[in-house]
């Protein structure tokens, strides 16, 4: 950098607090050219920083609280000593220490107090102070008031974001990057440790389980469809699960494994609807093979009705959800897809196929679509009669 008589000296450090400094930062869409003194006050003596409103007030404002933490141990031989709220010195059965460290003063007093000082010394002054992360100033304040208990706020023309954002370089500090203002953010979920993966696929596997079981007990032959479907659904969740983690780098979590689970009802429910239409059609007295068909015509719209509704349901939660629940939203709908084209190219061919079948066709009792099962009284005995007529 250049000095006042033209000479070419070296930039002091954005990191030495003890030299002055030339700096740059922004005010509005001004740059702004600040000569800055030497650091009064160490951030490691900021204690929060926070956004809000005050009470009374309609605008953003950061509130600071400096030098108010005074619960830090120091090394004072032969034993280490904190400093109390009232700002005594205590070792660490709470008794007051006489004794205090050589050259420190008082190792009590905080930043707090010498915010106090450069307050009373700017107030009068009408001068401001300039708040810097490495070597960038954050704010340029005006201070107005003198500050004795360590604790001020900084007002302006804040957005809610504006003082969130200065809030939180007080306190973290900042990136060393720059971010565009188009940018976009994702929440990624965790991936599953095996413990937990293994636990949501035991789920699954129990619930899928359960459902083959229940449907083999009420469907009976018309069961068997079902456990072939729900293999067929599964193996292309599986196989679309692996293809889109190499892909698109998507991630399985507990959440996804919730929404597969779920899945599985919802497939079950498509085989519910379409053969209970079957029975209806052979209670009205109509053949299996004309039943599945006339069955199919209603169920198909039912279905398609239903999983609209669950897929955009799914969509929903996949747009405006966050994190967790944005998987649950793509599982459950990658599950409806599933579910349709399922029903459509695999379960119901084979209920065409099988219907062509005597043990189906002829109301076996095995079939799952007997008399007894459909709920219909057996067909009356003829009556005989005797020989020659009436008598």
């Amino acid at each position: 950098m250049t000095d006042e008589q033209g000479e070419t000296v070296p930039a002091p450090q954005p990191d030495d607090p003890d030299q002055p400094l030339v700096s740059c930062g922004f005010r509005g869409d001004t740059v702004v050219k600040y000569l800055l003194s030497r650091s009064v006050i160490e951030g490691t003596e900021l204690s929060d920083a926070s956004a809000g409103i005050p009470q009374g007030d309609v605008k953003w404002a950061v509130s600071i609280d400096i030098g108010n933490d005074k619960d830090k141990a120091h090394p004072i031989s032969p034993e280490p000593w904190t400093c109390d709220g009232d700002g005594n010195i205590v070792d660490e059965d709470d008794n007051v220490v006489d004794a205090k460290p050589a050259g420190e003063g008082d190792p009590c007093a905080g930043g707090e107090d010498d915010f106090e000082t450069i307050s009373s010394q700017l107030v009068d002054t009408e001068r401001q102070f300039a708040i810097v992360l490495d070597g960038t100033v954050l704010s340029d304040p005006t201070m107005e008031a003198v500050i004795y208990d360590g604790k001020s706020q900084i007002t302006g023309d804040f957005t809610e974001e504006e003082a969130s954002n200065l809030a939180n370089s007080l306190k973290f500090g900042a990136l060393p990057i720059a971010f565009d203002k188009d940018v976009t953010t994702e929440d990624v979920g965790p991936s599953l440790a095996g413990d937990q993966l293994t636990a949501g696929l035991t789920a699954g596997g129990i619930g899928l389980g359960m459902v083959m079981l229940y449907c083999l007990l009420y469907y009976r032959g018309l069961g068997m469809v079902v456990v072939g479907s729900l293999f067929v659904a599964a193996a292309v969740t599986y196989a679309m699960v692996l293809l889109l983690s190499e892909a698109a780098g998507f991630t399985l979590t507990l959440p996804g494994i919730a929404g597969l689970i779920i899945a599985v009802g919802i497939t079950a429910d498509s085989f519910v609807i379409y053969f209970e239409r079957i029975r209806d059609e052979m209670r009205e007295g109509k053949s299996m093979r004309v039943a599945v068909e006339t069955g199919w015509a209603r169920a198909r719209v039912t279905r398609i009705a239903a999983n609209t509704v669950s897929m955009l349901s799914a969509v929903v939660l996949y747009i405006f959800a966050t994190g967790a629940v944005k998987g649950f939203g793509f599982a459950l709908g990658l599950s409806t897809l599933i579910d349709l084209a399922v029903l459509f190219w695999f379960t119901k061919p084979l209920v065409s196929w099988l219907a062509q079948f005597k043990l189906f066709n002829s109301g076996h009792r095995l079939s799952g679509l007997s008399r007894d099962t459909l709920g219909l009284d057996a067909p009356p005995a003829r009556a005989a009669t005797p020989a020659g007529g009436n008598a």
